[in-house]
């Protein structure tokens, strides 16, 4: 199983997928996070791993994320208003909070110092989407954004790792609030780090 800490960073490629933040650039986006609810598939690659699909859901009204990476042994709730993550093991009845250095590119939004320049447009997923340049001080990259804010495609280099996403599926419509709330009977627990290491698969 592979280090959370190595895979979620590829698929928040840059940073940039549904975080806040304003934009330093000449024209910023106009919206940088879904402005209603929204399920997207992404094809993620980075290093030396195959390609993986994950799927991925927003909750605008709470502004709460699912996304279910492959490899873990449960689903990541991202709940951007309180600044939390956690890894939910239902199996196991508990959710694991997660570091916030390996969260930090979704949970800080837009990290100081980021640069966002228009560079055309493209189509992704059926989608229609504004292609921006991105660059910051030790990492650049592009993203295609939608109007709405719905990330469909990034790309991006940061100290001699590659890495990119990009929608494959993207379905507009109502989300059930209840996949993106601790299951009855799953306790919130904080794991030392050595076991939070085993757990997400660490060696």
């Amino acid at each position: 199983m592979e280090r959370l800490s190595r895979l979620l960073p590829r698929f928040l490629a840059l940073g940039l997928l549904w975080g806040g933040g304003a934009a330093r650039a000449e024209q910023a986006p106009a919206h940088l996070r879904p402005v209603r609810d929204v399920a997207v598939t992404y094809r993620v690659e980075g290093g030396n791993q195959a390609p993986r699909i994950v799927p991925v859901a927003w909750l605008a009204a709470t502004k709460r994320i699912r996304a279910e990476p492959p490899g873990l042994p449960g689903w990541v709730l991202v709940d951007l208003p309180r600044n939390e993550a956690l890894l939910v093991i239902e199996a196991q009845g508990m959710a694991v909070r997660l570091p916030a250095g390996d969260m930090l590119p979704l949970l800080g939004g837009i990290p100081p110092g980021t640069r966002m320049a228009p560079a055309g447009s493209g189509t992704v997923a059926g989608q229609r989407c504004d292609l921006w340049q991105v660059s910051r001080q030790d990492a650049a990259g592009t993203v295609c954004l939608t109007k709405d804010g719905v990330i469909l495609r990034a790309e991006g280099a940061r100290g001699g790792r590659r890495g990119q996403l990009q929608a494959t599926r993207v379905t507009y419509g109502r989300q059930d609030p209840a996949r993106f709330q601790l299951p009855a009977g799953v306790s919130v627990v904080n794991l030392p780090p050595a076991l939070l290491s085993g757990l997400l698969g660490g060696h």
